[in-house]
């Protein structure tokens, strides 16, 4: 598998301080590589900065070799039409319908698909989102899983080659949790490129071929999730330690979390 996205001696300043400090981090080509730190350690700022959104103050990010800084707007908008970016937080468009969310990418990437060939990708997603009955619905109206999951659609209707995942599965039921993991995996199994950000260990074992460790916007650890995961080096499970610390109050070893899950 090539390289896709590379990050060397990235650093990103924000209100005075590096979010992230001398980030080195290679991408590849149809594999999904997921990133877990505490709170604050520099996810969101790196995977937006992977995925073109954010330029980095030091440093380089290229897509196959060139400079995503310098490729020029038609390189750019190609790789726009080739990604897909789940916002942590939602991001859908306030002003407009679940449908039209949805239906937004497709326009402006696909426009020569025509209006009826749009309309019927959007209900097949919604109607694989549990989202059927909801079209005219703005955003305001769903429930936060429900937001989360719009999003999800959003960004993998245009069927993207490379996804970015902002905590896809943060503070939502169960329900929603299994839907969301069992869409990512979909895509994994056609060879999608995957750079995922979240709290979720299971959704981490199930997904990643490599974990990325970050504390304080500095990789600690990065490598195979299975050696990852197992790396006994005290700073290292410290930081999986908080990670993990986050979402759960149960007095258990939270390492063991990460063997959570089967990977089928």
């Amino acid at each position: 598998m090539s390289e896709l996205i590379r990050l060397q001696g990235v650093a990103v300043l924000t209100e005075g301080h590096e979010s992230l400090s001398d980030v080195d981090l290679s991408v590849t080509e149809g594999a999904c590589a997921v990133i877990m730190g505490p709170s604050g350690s520099g996810k969101s700022t790196l995977l937006k900065v992977a995925a073109g959104l954010m330029p980095p103050d030091r440093g380089v990010v290229t897509l196959r070799g060139d400079d995503l800084g310098s490729i020029g707007e038609r390189r750019l908008l190609e790789f726009r039409r080739m990604n897909g970016f789940v916002f942590q937080d939602g991001a859908l468009w306030e002003n407009k319908s679940i449908f039209d969310n949805l239906a937004f990418p497709l326009q402006v990437h696909f426009p020569e698909l025509g209006e009826a060939a749009i309309r019927a990708r959007v209900l097949e997603m919604l109607e694989r989102g549990g989202l059927a009955d909801s079209p005219a619905l703005r955003p305001a109206q769903l429930s936060g899983g429900e937001r989360k999951i719009a999003s999800f659609l959003r960004a993998a209707i245009t069927d993207p080659r490379v996804v970015f995942l902002d905590e896809p599965t943060l503070s939502i039921d169960h329900t929603m949790t299994e839907l969301i993991t069992g869409m990512i995996r979909d895509l994994k199994a056609r060879g999608c490129t995957i750079l995922a950000v979240t709290h979720d260990p299971r959704l981490a074992s199930l997904i990643a071929d490599r974990l990325v460790v970050i504390d304080a916007g500095r990789i600690v650890v990065e490598g195979p999730f299975d050696e990852v995961k197992r790396n006994v080096d005290p700073r290292v499970r410290g930081v999986l330690a908080k990670v993990l610390g986050e979402i759960s109050s149960f007095d258990t070893d939270l390492l063991d979390l990460l063997d959570g899950g089967s990977r089928e």
